[in-house]
């Protein structure tokens, strides 16, 4: 049975008013004149059967019943407009790619070239933020994600079993002569807040009691890059992996003085809409993101 729908463009008109509180902002927001709004208000107000707007002398204010009806609708009129963004047309050679910034800078960023050479006519776009992409908000085609791989929503592919790993500079595991994970007790710890795990590794590996760890000094960083780059520059040991140390530990700015892993209940997973089929600059993208992961000694799963 079809239900009755209020006035569409009353709706936007409505829901601009409330959020400038003004309807001579809503009407620049929308290029309208304030008029104009003013009556498409009035249409929504005559269909519901009540005020929106107490209207006074250069004031806006809306209404008890208005702000319940605009707590409503908002959230569906946003969810309409980002979905209507995120499926917009878009060029066929155009591909957008998601991943967090330490891996779009320390392993995609030193392969990209190779994609862009194979594949001239392919415009790729890099989305790196370190937020889960929302693919139903956003216009993004792949991502490269960091969770435990349990979404329905996604087509998803293994393609780094994550653990954690610690690294130093050569020159820095010398000076603190770390041979034994016990000898932690004197170095300088560095966090990086992606990996929080330094609880877990210490009480895992070494004999140090809980008040002596606590009492190691620590340098904190928000992003692993950050983090790595503190351990090249010898400014403590780090928790990483091999995947975003790789370029250091080849050419030996870093090095792994235990080779001692603490899995991880999270890897890194290629991923996009299951009910959306790719385009194929996506779909060619995808095969060689597999094959870089592979060529990379990294696992990648089917």
């Amino acid at each position: 049975m079809h239900k009755p729908m209020p006035p569409l463009r009353a709706l936007v008109a409505f829901e601009a008013a409330v959020r400038h509180a003004s309807f001579k902002q809503a009407a620049e927001e929308l290029h309208l004149t304030p008029g104009a709004v003013s009556q498409q208000v009035q249409k929504l107000e005559h269909w519901l059967g009540y005020p929106l707007f107490v209207r006074q002398v250069r004031q806006l204010q809306v209404t008890e019943r208005g702000m319940s009806y605009f707590s409503r609708i908002a959230p569906a009129l946003e969810q309409i407009s980002a979905a209507s963004e995120a499926c917009r047309e878009t060029s066929p050679d155009r591909v957008s790619l998601s991943l967090s910034q330490t891996l779009a800078a320390k392993w995609l960023g030193p392969r990209l070239g190779d994609f862009v050479s194979r594949h001239p006519d392919i415009e790729v776009h890099i989305n790196a933020s370190n937020h889960p992409v929302d693919f139903q908000r956003e216009a993004v085609d792949l991502a490269i994600r960091h969770f435990d791989g349990r979404d329905p929503s996604l087509e998803v592919q293994e393609v780094f079993d994550d653990e954690v790993r610690l690294f130093c500079a050569p020159a820095y595991g010398d000076a603190m002569a770390l041979q034994h994970p016990d000898r932690l007790s004197g170095v300088t710890l560095i966090v990086a807040t992606p990996y929080p795990f330094w609880d877990d590794w210490l009480s895992r590996f070494t004999t140090l009691a809980p008040a002596v760890s606590k009492r190691i000094p620590a340098l904190y960083f928000d992003q692993t890059l950050l983090a790595i780059d503190a351990a090249k520059r010898g400014q403590g040991v780090v928790l990483s992996n091999h995947l975003l140390v790789q370029e250091e530990l080849e050419r030996g700015e870093l090095i792994e003085p235990f080779g001692l892993s603490l899995p991880l209940d999270k890897s890194y997973y290629l991923v996009h809409p299951r009910r959306q089929p790719l385009s194929r600059s996506a779909g060619t993208l995808k095969d060689w993101l597999l094959d870089q992961f592979a060529k990379s000694g990294m696992r990648a799963t089917t």
